[in-house]
């Protein structure tokens, strides 16, 4: 008797193995941008892969269905597979700012906070705005790296309300007899009353 695979189980794996993917290739142009700084290729490129992220999702999702749920996957589970995917590739991202803000440019989030008010500035914003921002402490790598995890899991439950539609595929013998659902399908009545009670 084959063991029983906990349906659960098999999501965390597939996402943990797929977020790998989705981290590996977001954090790509991460580090382009960083290693190559901002100019129009690497805005167009980051761009391009910007469009191409719900596409790797549907493919990661597509692929999860066919080859952990037996190639058919509800709505709810598609979705919930995409904040789990998302969550992995966000723990994978975090690693990445975190090394980039911690040790790489540790000067970076006080750099980018002070080209923000000159911008602000030079918007003639309201100065007790610009006055309330500057007084404001910077926040420290970790603080940025929770905050990143939490934009990835909400950005991921977000673009899968949109994704698993395209993902869902029903059993079409879900409900028969046999299929471990407990359901029984639909049968029309049929007069059980034999021709002889009918005659008496």
């Amino acid at each position: 008797m084959e063991p029983t695979v906990n349906p659960i189980k098999v999501k965390y794996k597939f996402a943990a193995d797929y977020g790998l993917i989705l981290g590996g290739y977001i954090a790509f142009f991460y580090c382009l941008q960083l290693i190559f700084g901002t100019n129009i290729v690497v805005n167009l490129l980051n761009t391009v892969g910007l469009i191409g992220t719900p596409f790797l999702c549907y493919q990661l999702a597509k692929r999860y269905r066919d080859n952990g749920c037996n190639g058919f996957i509800n709505f709810a589970n598609a979705w919930s597979f995409g904040v789990w995917l998302f969550l992995f590739a966000g723990l994978i991202m975090a690693v990445v700012y975190f090394v980039h803000l911690q040790w790489i440019d540790p000067s970076y989030m006080a750099n980018t906070f002070n080209q923000t008010l000159e911008a602000l500035e030079k918007m003639h914003y309201d100065q007790k705005l610009i006055d309330t921002l500057s007084s404001t402490p910077i926040p420290t790598p970790i603080q940025i790296v929770v905050m990143y995890l939490f934009f990835y899991i909400i950005g991921g439950a977000l673009l899968f309300l949109m994704l698993a539609g395209f993902v869902v595929k029903k059993d079409p013998t879900a409900g028969l007899p046999g299929n471990g659902s407990g359901e029984t399908p639909y049968q029309p009545y049929k007069d059980t009353t034999s021709s002889t009670d009918k005659n008496a």
